[in-house]
């Protein structure tokens, strides 16, 4: 009876005693129909709840004051910090968590030197930067800067091992630099403030494009000599790189000779992944929760919810948080959740509330990216006026390459192709359309030379023509 019980334990959780290829080939076929009708009938609430989402913040211009920064949130974060982080050494005590990737020591592992250097931001962030080599090249065709996701870091392209994004281009000769934004892994750090503090989570995107991505930039192109750098992403790199140019106009943006970007995040009116939909319509919620209990953190990498997730999704059940991704990001089988049990060791990372809530507020808003809106009387105080000001694509010269993911829904098609031409005309280079692939792809995917192949093909074409 408990062998009989074990076994049906093993099947409903997605393992089997054979592990997650045995599990995949008794459930998929029976789950994947179910879950894919449902999958397909998501965005519609998605998108309607999305389209509400600009109507609903009743609370937020008190809440994303000041006013919740004070001593008492503080204490009541402390709290909150100080007990989950003694649940999770209890949890992880019983369930260990292994270590976090780090690029310079995991990339030998592959065959490939490996180099680690911190920068320290104007405003006091101290930022992890990395460098990933093949040492018998005699020569590097470009050197490549990838910064990180949104809610990953430094490693988030090294996640199927191997077939990496970063592995693929050192082996084809590209000098590989990894950067960090703040409040991610490898950039927790402060010269004053400590991660345990509200201040220390008060920034969203614009503070990597003004900050972190132009010194990162800058600290590259010292190292290499070079000022012709190559910058590869996805989703938030494509915010950061538009906050940059917005803010910096030339100044760092003539680093660059080319951008190739999966899914960037200019616009996002048409969000349709109804989760994240449901978090816009409640962003007062979130703020308040977060102010009070997690010192404003979206604190994923918090130790307990670290270790929840990487037990459930790295060693329960690889195929639930399979099944789980694809209905949040898009239905799609290009996510490799064998490798889940490696890459959640870094996934899913943290970052700020506002970070979140930056995001949110432009769900339901079409062609609609700004600063953020912190409402009017906070708004005044921060920028002197009373509306946020609306960022300007048209900053962006550099050429650019997007590629959009059509089963994504939370960075979709129509998005993309907005932002692209809001670019300047020389940033238009070209915009291309993968078929296969959702949010989540581009960190785990299964057919990993579809999805890398199209931009790293346009990036040598391009090097090509300037041969």
């Amino acid at each position: 009876m408990q062998l009989t019980q074990l076994l049906l334990v093993h099947l409903l959780m997605g393992l089997s005693l054979s592990g997650p290829s045995a599990s995949q080939s008794i459930l998929q076929p029976l789950l994947s129909p179910i879950v894919g009708e449902v999958e397909k009938l998501l965005p519609i609430p998605g998108a309607l709840i999305g389209a509400l989402a600009p109507y609903t913040s009743v609370l937020n211009p008190l809440l994303q004051s000041a006013v919740l920064q004070n001593n008492l949130t503080q204490f009541s974060s402390d709290v909150v910090t100080s007990l989950t982080g003694l649940v999770g050494v209890l949890v992880n005590a019983a369930l260990p968590v292994p270590p976090y990737i780090r690029p310079d020591s995991e990339a030998p592992k592959f065959g490939f030197s490996g180099e680690a250097y911190n920068v320290t931001t104007s405003d006091g962030y101290i930022l992890g930067v990395f460098r990933v080599r093949n040492a018998s090249c005699s020569a590097y065709r470009a050197v490549v800067v990838i910064p990180p996701g949104i809610l990953s870091n430094a490693a988030s392209f090294m996640y199927i091992k191997e077939n990496s994004l970063v592995y693929r281009l050192a082996r084809r000769c590209y000098d590989v630099w990894l950067l960090t934004f703040r409040g991610y892994l490898f950039g927790r750090s402060h010269t004053t403030l400590s991660d345990k503090s509200a201040k220390f989570w008060d920034f969203y995107p614009y503070h990597w494009g003004a900050y972190d991505l132009p010194l990162q930039l800058e600290f590259v192109s010292n190292k290499t000599g070079s000022t012709k750098l190559r910058l590869m992403g996805v989703d938030q790199a494509g915010t950061a790189l538009f906050f940059m140019n917005h803010v910096h106009g030339q100044r760092y943006q003539k680093l660059l000779a080319g951008c190739y970007l999966f899914a960037p995040i200019g616009y996002l009116g048409r969000l349709r992944s109804l989760a994240f939909a449901t978090l816009a319509l409640l962003r007062d919620v979130l703020t308040t929760v977060g102010a009070t209990t997690l010192h404003n953190e979206f604190a994923l990498m918090n130790p307990t919810v670290h270790s929840v997730l990487y037990n459930l999704c790295g060693r329960i059940s690889p195929l639930t948080c399979f099944y789980l991704f694809q209905t949040l990001a898009g239905s799609s089988n290009e996510i490799n959740y064998k490798l889940f049990p490696y890459a959640f060791a870094n996934l899913l990372d943290s970052t700020s509330i506002y970070t979140m809530n930056y995001y949110f507020q432009q769900v339901g808003r079409l062609k609609y990216m700004a600063f953020f809106d912190y409402g009017e009387a906070e708004n005044l105080r921060r920028y002197n006026r009373s509306t946020p000001e609306n960022v300007n694509l048209a900053a962006t010269t550099v050429p650019c390459s997007f590629y959009a993911l059509r089963q994504g829904t939370v960075t979709v098609t129509d998005d993309i192709r907005d932002t692209f031409k809001a670019l300047a005309p020389s940033a238009q280079s070209t915009i291309e359309e993968l078929d296969n692939f959702n949010s989540v792809s581009p960190f785990v995917p299964v057919d990993a030379d579809g999805l890398y192949g199209p931009p790293i093909r346009q990036m040598e074409a391009d090097l090509r023509r300037l041969s």
